[in-house]
């Protein structure tokens, strides 16, 4: 079961509702009180319904309040979505023999686990279908809450178009009739947050990858060309080469902690080692780790934080707000939810060729930065 104190990502319960909310076409209803709403409101940034649960309603039952809105938003949308909450699940409310066949419901209480277990538990519901007739690809593993999301959707594209692979669906940012004409073959960008649709093919989640990626495809589909895509390897891959060796000539490897779910941070990782040689203290990882050749742990609390910062303290660090917080003397740069106190317009791809330059290009300018600061 979830640890519920002083936690830093979202529960179960916001990563179904994040699923759901990317599939424009599905009204989707949070069943619980009024808290269990603000929150994914808040940071999702898309139209949510709730319940808005009551003492009342919890001590004499909230089925009559959840058909009516069941009801008034079958009217509006092509699919109605249900996310149980912490509440009526600890109740035992049978919420799933109330609703009728065609609506779509998670039981995905807080309590259940971390934002992974819900997001995954809500795609197992979602009505996609592979149709043989569509072409190219589906992008999996973007997610409103990530803020390379769109950064990633726009370069993954790019990079498939220039090989010749068109984009069928993307889960989940898609709408509901796309979902349903989907490929059968998958590129991920986040493979933490797979899917589980279409056959995979591989990630785009750095430049090797990549290139892998695009030749599995090259195998199996018909008119990908890796040219345009080794032409932009040779170039960018120069500049960031050239750049992070002048920064070596004045400046010593940097200490780095790395914060953020396991397939962004071990990228990361070995972004920072291959080019700058950087010592990497810790992956302080929101999610379950996989195999990595760094040092991983769990952070999911500030005080877990605090405790892996205390212990190596690093000159560079990648993570969130709250890491920022809690290590206020090391150059930052934002890499994962939340990222507060700062104007975030730009899509920035964290994927393909344009991901890792611009990953480069924030960490050495952090550094430099920082460096200034330090001798002024």
């Amino acid at each position: 079961m979830r640890d519920c104190r002083n936690a830093l990502w979202p529960c179960a319960m916001t990563g179904a509702v994040t699923c759901f909310a990317g599939i424009r076409g599905i009204g989707t209803i949070i069943h619980g009180p009024s808290g269990c709403y603000f929150f994914p409101a808040t940071v999702l940034h898309r139209r949510l319904y709730c319940t808005f649960l009551i003492e009342e309603d919890i001590i004499f039952g909230a089925e009559a309040r959840l058909l009516e809105l069941v009801e008034r938003l079958r009217e509006e949308y092509e699919a109605v979505a249900v996310v149980n909450t912490c509440t009526p699940a600890i109740t035992g409310e049978e919420i799933r023999t109330c609703l009728p066949g065609e609506i779509l419901m998670v039981d995905s209480p807080g309590f259940l686990g971390n934002f992974e277990e819900g997001y995954h538990a809500a795609c197992r519901t979602l009505p996609a279908r592979t149709d043989p007739e569509i072409a190219g690809v589906n992008l999996d593993g973007l997610q409103l809450l990530d803020p390379f999301c769109a950064g990633n959707a726009l370069e993954a594209q790019r990079i498939l178009a220039a090989a010749g692979v068109g984009v069928a669906a993307r889960f989940c940012d898609e709408t509901l009739g796309g979902m349903r004409h989907s490929s059968g073959y998958s590129v991920h960008t986040n493979p933490d947050l797979s899917s589980g649709f279409g056959r995979s093919m591989g990630t785009l989640l750095g430049i090797a990858e990549t290139g892998e990626t695009l030749k599995r495809l090259e195998k199996t589909l018909e008119g990908v060309d890796l040219e345009a895509f080794e032409y932009d390897i040779e170039s960018v891959g120069s500049a960031i080469e050239t750049s992070c060796e002048k920064f070596l000539m004045r400046h010593d490897p940097p200490v780095v902690a790395i914060f953020s779910g396991f397939s962004y941070a071990d990228f990361a990782a070995r972004m920072l080692k291959h080019y700058l040689d950087a010592s990497v203290t810790i992956l302080g990882l929101r999610n379950a780790p996989g195999n990595s050749r760094f040092r991983t742990a769990e952070a999911c609390s500030l005080s877990a934080v605090q405790d892996l910062i205390a212990a190596d303290p690093p000159d560079l660090l990648l993570g969130s707000s709250f890491e920022r917080m809690a290590c206020p003397d090391a150059a930052f740069v934002p890499f994962t939810y939340p990222l507060r106190g700062m104007v975030r317009l730009k899509a920035r791809p964290l994927v393909g060729i344009q991901g890792i330059a611009g990953l480069m290009e924030d960490v050495l300018n952090a550094c430099l930065d920082h460096q200034d600061s330090l001798n002024t």
